[in-house]
């Protein structure tokens, strides 16, 4: 056989490889979205390696290529997000909507979401969480000192990054706050929850004009 064989054999072989891996990590994405729990790139790169040997100056490689395919076939995008643990990425849809957390299939937690995202950004900044506790229980949303409740937004919707929350302040003035998270911030569009007080409220949505020239903005970007 040829070198020039040798070598148009070789490079069939590389492209088909790293066709496999973009095709694994795909689908190894698509099964991990459903947890809504970040994917650290670790993650990708070591089940990459023992499925297909992807060497690591490969990955950032297809992770790239294997984005391109979750827009176009599935709809979906990675976004990076920094952590103290590395590089990780979240799963959103490429295309807003009204609002993507409509994906949470318990009807009662996405109440409690959009309730709390709600409360967050009508009142401009950070919520203190007993501010945050008495809201949700004037709402009907949770009881009074129901602590499974409250660990639905304190660990299952900051873990999967629709909350952060997280301490301000030190001593006796120490207090956790809750604050929109970045899977929040891609998935759900301010003009959504600003239509929703609006509709609750009989008023039109630039009645409240911070937060309106805000969704405003958001809309047109």
């Amino acid at each position: 056989m040829s070198q020039r064989r040798v070598n148009r054999s070789n490079t069939e072989e590389v492209e088909e490889n790293i066709e496999s891996a973009i095709n694994e990590c795909v689908r190894y994405i698509v099964i991990r979205e459903g947890s809504k729990i970040p994917i650290k790139r670790a993650e990708i790169a070591k089940h990459l390696n023992s499925t297909c040997q992807t060497p690591s100056n490969q990955v950032n490689s297809v992770i790239i290529e294997a984005n391109k395919v979750l827009k176009r076939v599935y709809g979906y995008k990675l976004i990076q997000v920094e952590s103290k643990s590395g590089i990780q990425y979240i799963v959103v849809l490429n295309e807003e909507g009204n609002s993507q957390s409509s994906c949470i299939s318990d009807p009662l937690q996405r109440k409690m979401l959009i309730a709390a995202l709600t409360h967050i950004y009508m009142t401009g900044g950070p919520v203190k969480e007993e501010e945050m506790w008495k809201f949700l229980s004037e709402a009907g949303l949770m009881e009074e000192n129901d602590h499974t409740a409250r660990k639905v937004l304190t660990n299952t919707f900051t873990r999967q990054m629709y909350l952060q929350y997280s301490k301000v302040g030190e001593g006796e003035i120490a207090r956790n706050v809750f604050e929109w998270g970045q899977r929040a911030e891609e998935e759900v569009p301010k003009m959504f929850i600003l239509n929703k007080m609006a509709e609750a409220f009989g008023k039109e949505p630039n009645h409240w004009h911070e937060q309106y020239r805000e969704a405003t903005v958001e809309a047109s970007s």
